[in-house]
């Protein structure tokens, strides 16, 4: 597998982006002109929202990883602007309007106003204040419609308006996905990236179907390079490595989670935990597990 983003914005934007191959179009001037500055070393991640906001996680020509945001709720910037984060592994996505989102570091999540199925179904996968099984893939798309998928390969979704989605995860079976991207603002559209290197997608907006067919042949090829060489490691992964050493007050250990209506934050540092919570939203909704 290679590293790679997909994001599409509410006015038409997307950034596409695999180790040997960048596809843009209509970013908001502000994040163009960060992505074209000479500092710019790596772009570590992409988020794009409602209107022209945006996250970009990045490292610059000294080797400093870096946030640069804008236009993003007060509680997203206040996790993302933590001290101690570890700025290169965070990853968000942005639900329609920016009215939700879900977003982590290494060791630490927060998440806002998800879908009653998606907040019932990360509620019970934590016991005796410890993640059962943690999420590794979460996205959010048009209508509420959300997927998650776990290290363990479990999901859970709705994707009532994203229905080609579903046959595709019953023919390839989860452990072959890699990715998914649910476009937020526009329903049936997404892309999804399996383990082998390829895409697949459906109803892309016209002007960004260019985009994603360019971006074939290069995931594909990057995903085989990475195969045949599994023991490279690059740069960040080794710079992420020595980050995550854990310090005595890291071994000391604490999870954290707040929830108070539509708010809930976690965040981990070791094993011995604790567990605090009061939570008062609705958790209806529909979802399907799969083991």
């Amino acid at each position: 597998m290679c590293e790679s983003t997909f994001a599409f914005g509410q006015r038409g934007s997307h950034f596409f982006q695999c180790p040997s191959r960048k596809e843009q179009t209509r970013l908001p001037k502000k994040l163009a002109k960060f992505l074209s500055s000479s500092q710019l070393k790596h772009v570590h991640h992409v988020a794009l929202g409602f209107e022209d906001s945006f996250l970009l996680i990045w490292r610059d020509n000294t080797g400093q990883d870096r946030i640069q945001s804008s236009g993003l709720p007060s509680d997203l910037d206040e996790f993302l602007y933590s001290r101690n984060r570890n700025v290169s592994s965070i990853r968000c996505t942005l639900g329609p309007y920016n009215a939700s989102f879900f977003v982590h570091d290494n060791a630490s999540y927060l998440w806002k106003n998800l879908p009653g199925a998606l907040l019932s179904a990360l509620s019970g996968n934590i016991h005796d204040g410890n993640w059962a099984d943690r999420p590794r893939l979460v996205a959010l798309g048009a209508g509420n419609d959300f997927i998650l998928i776990t290290e363990k390969q479990a999901a859970v979704w709705d994707l009532r308006n994203h229905k080609p989605v579903v046959k595709l995860l019953e023919q390839s079976g989860i452990p072959e996905i890699h990715s998914i991207v649910l476009h937020p603002y526009r329903f049936q559209s997404y892309i999804i990236q399996y383990r082998g290197g390829r895409l697949a997608w459906q109803n892309i907006p016209p002007h960004q179907i260019t985009g994603i067919q360019a971006m074939v042949g290069p995931v594909f090829q990057d995903t085989k390079n990475t195969e045949r060489n599994p023991l490279v490691r690059r740069e960040s992964d080794k710079r992420e490595s020595i980050q995550r050493r854990p310090s005595a007050l890291q071994q000391r250990a604490q999870l954290r989670r707040e929830w108070s209506d539509h708010r809930q934050e976690m965040t981990a540092q070791g094993r011995s935990v604790k567990l605090s919570f009061s939570i008062n939203v609705s958790l209806g909704g529909a979802a399907r597990m799969l083991g």
